[in-house]
């Protein structure tokens, strides 16, 4: 009987992280996103905030109407720039924000769409991948109407972290879309090579075949709760007990196993 409980239970969670990987942030949801600052880093249910030392806000003013008929009753405020000075960082370049931004994991293909509001003339929302690369630039002039912008990006390459940030100014996005763009079947994709344990309260990954691999780690709920790249045989601490999915994925393919912290 525990046995079949067992295979329900592992059955379910496999269908919760395959289905995990498409996911809608929107901070008009005061359940998940309740008012107020946020001044330490926080992953609700995929997303991680990172204030950096600097308060990011989710605020009920200065909302918008957006042209599909989207109208918040909540909003991220980035409080300032994500980067060191004001730097506004163009596409193509390279540097990491340090304060003020969030992040996100995604499959090899996607597509990130934002709703967001600029603070005024030259400001911007950037997209970029977790070296700090800038994917996607949406400038605002400052007019009523070219401040509120749906922004859209379509992401093709490795897993990897995307993360959200502001340039010049202070600006504001209002919901979150990531929808994965994967076409395989479940099943159908290629399995990747390698050993996924767990030992106490550590994860193992070992005879990794990629050296460029996303490790995500998601929870019984179908929770976000550890991501980290992997370029060689890794391990880490969980520190809550129950039971995990651990997916690993890369160029060569994917491998996923349900592991139990003790």
């Amino acid at each position: 009987m525990k046995k079949l409980l067992l295979s329900v239970i592992v059955a379910g969670i496999s269908a919760i992280q395959a289905n995990a990987q498409s996911k809608t942030w929107d901070f008009s949801d005061a359940v998940k996103f309740p008012a107020g600052a946020i001044s330490a880093t926080t992953t609700i249910d995929g997303l991680t905030l990172i204030p950096g030392g600097s308060n990011l806000t989710i605020s009920t003013t200065n909302l918008a109407t957006f042209g599909d008929g989207y109208t918040p009753t909540q909003r991220l405020q980035f409080g300032g720039n994500s980067y060191s000075g004001s730097n506004n960082p163009a596409v193509g370049s390279t540097s990491m924000p340090t304060r003020r931004y969030v992040q996100f994991a995604v499959s090899n293909n996607a597509t990130i769409k934002f709703w967001a509001r600029g603070g005024g003339s030259g400001r911007s929302v950037l997209i970029s991948d977790d070296t700090g690369k800038v994917l996607s630039s949406t400038t605002f002039n400052g007019s009523t109407v070219t401040d509120i912008a749906i922004g859209s990006y379509t992401y093709t390459g490795t897993p990897t972290n995307l993360i959200i940030s502001t340039g010049s100014g202070d600006n504001s996005v209002y919901k979150i879309e990531y929808t994965d763009n994967s076409t395989l079947a479940v099943g159908s994709a290629r399995l990747l090579k390698a050993r996924i344990f767990a030992s106490g309260n550590r994860i193992y990954i070992s005879d990794l075949e990629s050296k460029n691999s996303q490790v995500s780690v998601y929870s019984a709920g179908g929770n976000l709760v550890k991501s980290l790249r992997a370029a060689t045989d890794t391990n880490f601490e969980i520190a809550a007990k129950g039971v995990y999915i651990v997916n690993v994925s890369s160029e060569k393919g994917s491998l996923s196993e349900k592991v139990m912290i003790r």
